[in-house]
C-alpha cells in the first residue's frame, strides 16, 4: 500500500462539483451490482471492517478497496449498516422502475389509448 491509507468515508470524487456527484451516483447505481452474489457483498463488508481496524490481508490493493467500497455503499444501509434487500438498493431503482412503468403501460388499455 502507499504511504496514505484509503479512507472509506471520503468520497472518491469531489462532491462540490456536479461532475463529481454525477460520477459517484453513476458508480453507485450501476445495474450490474444487482447480480453480485450475497457472499461477495459480505466479503466486501468484511474487507472494509478489517481495513478500518488496520487488520487487512497483506497485499490488499487500492482497486480491491475501491470495489469493496462500491459494493458496500450500494448494498448496505448507510445508517444501520444492514444489508438491504435488492428492491431497496440504489442499483435496482432504474431497472426496477422501468419494469414497473412498462407493466403499467402495457396493461393500461390499448396502444391507441396510450398514444392518443
Amino acid at each position: 500500500m502507499g504511504s496514505e491509507r484509503f479512507d472509506f468515508n471520503d468520497p472518491v470524487w469531489d462532491q462540490s462539483r456536479y461532475i463529481g456527484r454525477f460520477k459517484y451516483f453513476a458508480w453507485i447505481t450501476d445495474p450490474r451490482l444487482n447480480f453480485v452474489p450475497s457472499r461477495c457483498l459480505d466479503q466486501a463488508k468484511n474487507l472494509r471492517t478489517l481495513y478500518i481496524q488496520k487488520r487487512e490481508p497483506p497485499g490488499t490493493t487500492r482497486e480491491q478497496l475501491l470495489y469493496a467500497k462500491k459494493l458496500y455503499d450500494s448494498a448496505f444501509h448507510p445508517d444501520s449498516g444492514e444489508k438491504m434487500n435488492i428492491f431497496g438498493r440504489m442499483s435496482f431503482q432504474v431497472p426496477g422502475g422501468m419494469l414497473i412503468t412498462g407493466a403499467m403501460l402495457s396493461w393500461y388499455r390499448t396502444i391507441p389509448a396510450l398514444v392518443f
